[in-house]
């Protein structure tokens, strides 16, 4: 990979880190795993004149609070997230999303922080826009959606492809925020702005440092599908995550939550067909086409809308099934 002249930085903390990004503005960049960044700067997607590295900073091991809750270092390896026991044991839906990122390799490489913040993608915009390709579109600064010529320029309909993140949202995740003002926490779900050419609410100095997971409820059930076109590698068709509570009973939704990604700017709920699974005896069929009408998916990669819909409806269906049967201790 050859790539143009460019400043790197290798701070011993991320408070360091921080001061290097708030100081250079927004032609530094934050470089951790580098799976994302470095492959849009060889097609020029991104230009920094810096690179700030924090591959010199050894992340904590995952460890449980005295609250029950899991905190989880930004900076923790997808590979380790993977092969943590505590993730595996108090987690196991974290873990098998993560294992479901790229290849072997890329997970070694990959951050948990680098995944929730990769960039959003479609098939003209991760291009080398030099012979076949010319004119940018308008998240590079041009005059024209290509893929969709109807947009209006304040409109990117760039795909969010983070394996983890639907999961993160469904487990409630907070997630701790450095910046050159110290340290803020939020909501998993205001990570993201559903807008494609500025999808996350970060400042341009800010890092996540942390991820809080709180622990899980009794009868907690969960599910997690991904669709690619391989077993590996290929980012997601369509992810689905499902996670839910049941009564004493065993049959009856307490509360559910239903998270789609790839299929969107950003992470998508269908939150009409959530609210309909309180205190009811599910029908997976049912909520599965509900589900599916509800929320509109992206055309991207090559697949329609039709198809996109259709597969989510019926892995929404399966997923919801596993997810029930989980919460009943049958698997």
């Amino acid at each position: 990979m050859i790539l143009y002249d460019f400043e790197y930085e290798r701070p011993g903390s991320l408070k360091e880190a921080t001061a290097l990004l708030n100081e250079t503005g927004d032609d530094a960049q934050l470089l951790a795993g580098g799976t994302d960044l470095m492959p849009n700067m060889r097609v020029e997607v991104v230009t920094p004149s810096l690179l700030v590295s924090v591959s010199g900073i050894e992340p904590a091991a995952p460890e449980k609070c005295a609250d029950g809750s899991i905190r989880i270092d930004s900076l923790t390896k997808l590979s380790d997230l993977v092969d943590a026991e505590l993730i595996q044991n108090e987690l196991p839906m974290l873990a098998e999303a993560a294992h479901t990122v790229a290849s072997n390799q890329v997970r070694v490489m990959g951050t948990l922080g680098g995944n929730l913040c990769q960039e959003t993608r479609c098939l003209y915009y991760n291009q080398k826009h030099d012979y076949q390709f010319v004119e940018p579109c308008y998240k590079r600064g041009g005059d024209c959606c290509y893929p969709f010529p109807g947009n209006d320029r304040d409109v990117c309909w760039a795909v969010y492809m983070s394996d983890i993140a639907p999961v993160l949202i469904a487990l409630d995740a907070k997630l701790e925020i450095l910046g050159p003002d110290g340290t803020r926490e939020i909501a998993m779900t205001d990570l993201y702005t559903g807008d494609g050419l500025n999808p996350f609410t970060l400042g341009a100095a800010e890092i996540i440092q942390a991820i809080f997971v709180p622990p899980v409820p009794e009868r907690f059930g969960w599910g997690y599908h991904k669709t690619t076109v391989r077993g590996g590698l290929d980012f997601g068709t369509a992810i689905i995550v499902i996670v839910l509570q049941l009564a004493e009973d065993g049959e009856t939704c307490c509360w559910a939550k239903i998270v789609y990604g790839a299929v969107g700017q950003g992470p998508l709920r269908p939150t009409t067909t959530e609210l309909s699974m309180e205190d009811a005896v599910l029908d997976p069929a049912l909520i599965a086409v509900a589900a599916s009408q509800e929320i509109s998916p992206l055309p991207h990669h090559g697949f329609n809308k039709g198809f996109l819909r259709e597969n989510i409806r019926v892995y929404t269906e399966r997923t919801l099934v596993s997810a029930i049967e989980c919460a009943q201790g049958k698997s």
